[in-house]
């Protein structure tokens, strides 16, 4: 194997520099001495790398070329002969492209890219499926490549069981995650790639043609050029598979047929049972099928009407803007043009006038031709010829080539001189130069669907825009498409509409990224608010809103997706995001963001408890990061990744640290000072639960700590003597499990103290239950529990407090999946408290009687001491005192809620009694019993669970 690895090398050792060069071009040069670096370190691997290599690659491939020659030249057998001349014209090219790259030595120089890019190597298998645009990626997806129906059946009904996740792909272009499976919940999901069913059958009789799903158009165009015949409805492009083109419902420049529906006849599908269907256009899982993205079934075969393969001659005419609707509609689509096959209005790429000016394009039966074979018909080389790769690449780069080029097209299509071409010739245009090994660049696609009284408008606003961003622009055009008001998700649901087709250049580069989902989302909102739409394979960018108005029938579609799939086995991540169902989870990156008195609350989270980054600058970067992503998932992902471009340098950030600390440490260590009796001198075991030792040495410089010290945390860390200090200051390590929590590895009244400044929200429902049980269990009789959480009362505080979490694992650089699977049930203290009674653990009446809020977190994390006393209630009879009804409203249904909570702890009868002789009690510590306006309580006795008397606890001391 190493042997064959080391020959196929053989002449292309350049390409190890070319892609250290072409990878270079995905940092981020933000600053002059980024740029700087980045253009030092691309010229010096091209001249101490690149140069010597691609001489040593020269040297090799001229040699291996002469003997494969020399061995043809005499070589005896027919096979061998062949061998060695396909060996003869490898070497030959590497040889030849070697030679033009060190004749440019000096263009390399100023521009290695412009040299190297034809040397860039062949991307390695990789794990995982990426998109077309090589944007998108699922690591954990399973590539499948069935080779028969019976397969594809096999794997869905096996994915129904294990709940995995399938999607179909063809030719693998779309440029979303319109093939990513998604919604797997953890599972890997399964990409069934239809390459191998690709059987092309012709029906020479009636004209049509049966193929398989991963057939693609120029396999379908060879073989039934043989039969004189051609395809009916084709993108531009014959690259594409017949099953990836039903699921998008392509259309093409045949103006009178429409989408590819119009000229389906039947198709076999697997469905999401794993049961195969045939259906036709009358039935409804056709037209849900056809333009459905792959949700709705795999389609296996299908069947095509077919035309003749004729003569046509291509005429163009340079037509203003503005006139050309009504050029279509007077000189192209009327009821007595017969000779007009296909039509197409070539537009400027010229940077100077992009989408300016355009060439209407008319491919005409001028002859009445009788249908005719192709001779030499033949297929594009897999990368395209020399010739429109070096001009494709000089594109790319230079504007000059660019206007150069359109005015070339300009002059030739209004010649009107070129040769008749057959239809299938039309529909072969070179496209494979435009593919390229790159993975700092790829060409996005993106399209427009406009009613025609607004097509002018359009174009001129968005050639505003493109220019603007200064889109690298390659090809764009304007096609008519009929009205398809069958398709729920049909592009020209709503009538017919003129398509606007760009094809662009653009950098993988993050920055450059972002920079081109905001002109898109900018275009795609253009067309929507003029009455139109755009094509949904493509970037994964669309803000909803943009999208339901674009597709409103996509409820109706997702209704009938759960009535074909109720299972969900056909889930990509364009679904997930715009069609499927969502929860009603509020998104409050938003809601913070989007509210002026909450964005100003929320300063104070910033500044007084995290110090780790600038406010303003975060909320600068906040609301760019909103302008390209919408869901909670995608703007924390993207935040997190451009964090760095505001947060200060790694001195900054320690210091930044060290400070946020320090203060934490302070501020809670006086609280939980004053939270404490006051004579408390010894603490006899303590354990700190959801941090690593961190305020452990607060207590130690308070009181007297003995026994047993133990830190409770999810893991141990390296970094967590930054927290704690050196040496570690406790004694024993207890993991915690927030699902499934326990301190096992902790015996019975073992502890004077334990605190949770980590709060109880982290724990499911079930867990903190289970939670207490065992700090009850652990704490001594008399001990305190020292709890710190979110006093979340109202929506702002439930808002502050949610977005604490979010920018507080941001700014950590927590993963997308810690921060979407935390657990965070925000509740008020009441709502704790009354859980604590519960389990014997009550609010301790001893320490100050103040809020314990840190100063200006609007989080409103509060400290509350309580008390282990271990009681067992008998409220058999509990009579409540009202106070008089004064100048200050008393709510009776205060005083009835409180005795239903307490009710909730055992059988009780309650009475509730006005009593006009007491005056009311100004004490606010006792009020949590009988909510804040009881007078008096009375109580019978509370025994301990161990018989121990208690006359003196301070409960009873309440009577």
């Amino acid at each position: 194997m190493m042997a064959n690895s080391f020959q196929k090398s053989l002449g292309k050792w350049s390409s190890i520099p070319a892609g250290m060069i072409d990878r270079a071009y995905l940092n981020e040069t933000r600053g002059f001495i980024q740029a700087a670096w980045v253009f030092m370190k691309t010229r010096a691997i091209y001249l101490f790398l690149f140069w010597p290599l691609s001489v040593l690659d020269l040297f090799i491939a001229g040699t291996l070329a002469s003997w494969s020659g020399l061995a043809a030249a005499f070589s005896f057998g027919d096979d061998a002969r062949k061998k060695y001349i396909e060996s003869l014209n490898k070497y030959a090219t590497l040889f030849s492209k070697n030679l033009y790259a060190l004749a440019a030595l000096a263009v390399g120089i100023i521009y290695p890219k412009l040299i190297v890019f034809y040397f860039t190597p062949e991307p390695t298998k990789e794990e995982g499926v990426r998109s077309g645009g090589h944007y998108y990626k699922d690591e954990e997806a399973q590539m499948v490549t069935p080779k028969s129906e019976q397969e594809i059946q096999v794997l869905i009904k096996k994915a129904l069981k294990d709940g995995k996740k399938v999607m179909p792909v063809g030719a693998g272009f779309s440029q979303g995650k319109q093939f990513i499976p998604q919604g797997g919940n953890g599972k890997s999901s399964i990409v069934v790639d239809l390459s191998e069913l690709n059987t092309v059958e012709i029906n020479q009789e009636d004209h049509t043609a049966t193929v398989g799903a991963g057939a693609t158009w120029s396999k379908i165009q060879t073989t039934a050029n043989d039969f004189k015949m051609a395809l009916q409805v084709m993108q531009a492009s014959n690259v594409f598979s017949v099953g990836g083109s039903v699921g998008t419902n392509i259309h093409g420049w045949d103006h009178k047929n429409g989408s590819l529906s119009n000229v389906i006849l039947e198709m076999e599908v697997i469905d999401a049972q794993g049961e195969k269907r045939t259906v036709k256009p009358g039935d409804e899982l056709f037209h849900l099928i056809t333009g459905g993205l792959g949700l709705y079934g795999i389609v296996t075969k299908v069947k095509l009407k077919l035309t003749d393969n004729i003569k046509l001659k291509e005429r163009g005419e340079l037509v203003p803007i503005d006139q050309y609707v009504d050029h279509f509609r007077r000189k192209v689509l009327t009821a007595d043009n017969h000779k007009t096959k296909m039509h197409l209005y070539r537009l400027s790429i010229d940077p100077a006038n992009l989408l300016g000016e355009g060439i209407a394009v008319n491919y005409d039966d001028e002859s009445n031709s009788a249908p005719v074979r192709t001779e030499n018909l033949t297929q594009e080389a897999p990368n395209g010829s020399r010739f429109n790769r070096v001009m494709i690449n000089l594109a790319r780069r230079l504007d000059w080539v660019r206007r150069y080029y359109w005015n070339g097209e300009k002059a030739r299509l209004q010649t009107n001189a070129d040769p008749e071409l057959t239809t299938n010739e039309v529909m072969q245009p070179p496209i494979n130069a435009m593919f390229n090994n790159s993975v700092s660049e790829a060409e996005w696609l993106q399209e427009y669907f406009l009613p025609e009284e607004q097509l002018a408008e359009f174009l001129k606003e968005l050639g505003h825009l493109l220019t603007e961003n200064k889109v690298c622009l390659i090809n764009a055009s304007v096609r008519f498409v009929k009205q398809n008001d069958q398709s729920l998700m049909s592009y020209a649901n709503q009538g017919d509409r003129f398509a606007v087709v760009l094809a662009f250049n653009q950098s993988l580069r993050e920055d450059d990224v972002v920079k081109a989902k905001k002109w898109l989302r900018k275009s795609q909102s253009l067309a929507v608010n003029k009455g139109g739409t755009y094509y949904l394979p493509y970037q994964h960018v669309s803000n909803p809103e943009d999208f339901r108005k674009a597709y409103p029938h996509a409820e109706e579609a997702q209704a009938l997706k759960e009535k074909y799939d109720p299972q969900g086995v056909f889930t990509s991540g364009f679904h997930q995001k715009y069609m499927a169902k969502k929860s009603e989870t509020p998104n409050y990156f938003k809601i913070v963001m989007g509210n002026p008195e909450y964005r100003e609350a929320f300063k104070g989270f910033l500044e007084v408890v995290l110090q780790r980054v600038d406010t303003e600058k975060l909320y600068t970067l906040l609301e760019d990061v909103m302008e390209y992503n919408d869901t909670h998932e995608e703007i924390y992902q993207e935040l997190t990744r451009r964090l760095p471009q505001i947060m200060p340098g790694t001195l900054g950030t320690i210091s930044r640290l060290l400070k946020s600390l320090s203060d934490i440490k302070h501020d809670l260590g006086e609280q939980a000072v004053v939270s404490l009796p006051e004579d408390l001198k010894e603490i006899n075991g303590l354990v700190e639960i959801g941090y690593p030792g961190r305020f452990i040495n607060g207590f130690k410089e308070k009181y007297k700590v003995t026994g047993n010290v133990v830190a409770v945390n999810e893991a141990e860390s390296m970094t967590d003597f930054i927290q704690s200090g050196f040496p570690r200051p406790y004694n024993q390590f207890a993991k915690l499990d927030y699902r499934k929590p326990n301190l096992k590895d902790l015996p019975d009244n073992s502890a004077d103290v334990i605190t949770c400044y980590v709060g109880l929200h982290h724990f499911t429902e079930e867990g903190v239950e289970e939670f207490l049980k065992e700090v009850s269990r652990v704490l001594r009789k008399g001990g305190h529990f020292i709890l710190v959480d979110h006093d979340v009362t109202d929506e702002k505080t439930m808002a502050m407090a949610h977005m604490a979490h979010m920018i507080f694992n941001a700014v950590n650089g927590e993963s997308i999946k810690d921060e979407m699977t935390e657990v965070r049930r925000f509740n008020s203290m009441d709502h704790w408290r009354k859980l604590l009674m519960k389990h014997g653990l009550w609010v301790d009446l001893q320490g100050a009687d103040v809020p314990m809020v840190r100063k200006n977190d609007p989080s409103r994390n509060r400290m509350i001491s309580f008390v282990n006393n271990q009681i067992k209630l008998d409220l058999s009879n509990v009579v409540y005192h009202l106070p008089p009804i004064t100048d200050r409203t008393f709510d009776f249904t205060n005083a009835l809620n409180a005795v239903s909570s307490l009710a909730k702890l055992g059988s009780m009868n309650a009475t509730v009694v006005q009593q006009t002789e007491l005056p009311p009690y100004q004490g606010s510590r006792k009020e949590f019993f009988a909510s804040h306006a009881l007078s008096k309580i009375v109580l019978p006795r509370l025994t301990d669970t161990t018989g121990v008397d208690r006359s003196k606890d301070p409960l009873n001391q309440l009577n």
